[in-house]
């Protein structure tokens, strides 16, 4: 039985490191853009930002649209 890959990156194939690393690296990428830091160890994902005011809320909002 085969399943429809819908997003992602199906595991265990040969381009599937490959396509995580262009895929994660863009991510940080779109992250940086807003001020956010971004660090990546192997498959983890670690943001970074100080909120002190609702417009760094609307920030990270936005960033996070940004992503979707």
């Amino acid at each position: 039985m085969t399943a429809l890959l819908i997003s992602g990156v199906i595991q265990r194939s040969v381009l599937g490191p490959l396509m995580f690393l262009v895929f994660i690296n863009e991510l940080a990428e779109v992250l940086a853009k807003f001020g956010i830091v971004v660090k990546l160890f192997a498959d983890d994902v670690k943001l970074y930002v100080k909120i002190m005011n609702d417009v760094d809320v609307c920030v990270l909002q936005h960033a996070i649209d940004a992503l979707c």
